[in-house]
């Protein structure tokens, strides 16, 4: 089995956990809280849709990834070395996230990212780095008024 297979599983699978367990428990503090007749649709309504596409994706990727490595083949180790590693930063982007701010945490994980990953241009990626959080950030706060955390940094 491919690397790339086991990452489709595991996305897969997380999925699955993310629209059977997690989404309902969004829907029922909800529900909790009011009626909530202001809202066009329910709260659920983009967790679902996101829960939907990245299954949606995990079968696409799984089912188009190639056959599985020949023995003796080390592909397999660094794709799986790879993805473990953008997962880490993941979760420590997700730890920092509500203690320096969503600002602060997307450009230390954006340039933690090209850094082990190596860009073609470091001069885009120097850019990407600093603009893309900042666009981000400023669609959220002021265009969906999407409340983010704000760290000690910013």
């Amino acid at each position: 089995m491919t690397a790339t297979r086991v990452v489709a599983i595991v996305c897969g699978l997380a999925s699955v956990y993310f629209l059977a367990i997690l989404v309902p428990e969004v829907g029922a503090s909800a529900a909790a809280m009011g009626t909530g007749d202001f809202y066009s649709v329910g709260p659920t309504a983009l967790p679902n849709f996101a829960g939907a596409v990245t299954l949606l994706l995990s079968v696409g990727v799984f089912a188009t990834s190639g056959p599985a490595a020949a023995e003796g083949d080390r592909r397999f180790d660094r794709g799986l070395g790879a993805g473990l590693v953008f997962t880490v930063m993941l979760v420590v982007y997700a730890i920092a996230m509500p203690s320096i701010g969503f600002l602060a945490a997307s450009v230390l994980f954006m340039g933690a990212v090209f850094l082990v990953y190596r860009p073609a241009s470091w001069f885009i990626a120097l850019v990407l780095t600093l603009a893309v959080p900042v666009l981000v950030d400023q669609v959220l706060r002021k265009l969906f008024l999407i409340p983010l955390p704000s760290g000690a940094w910013f």
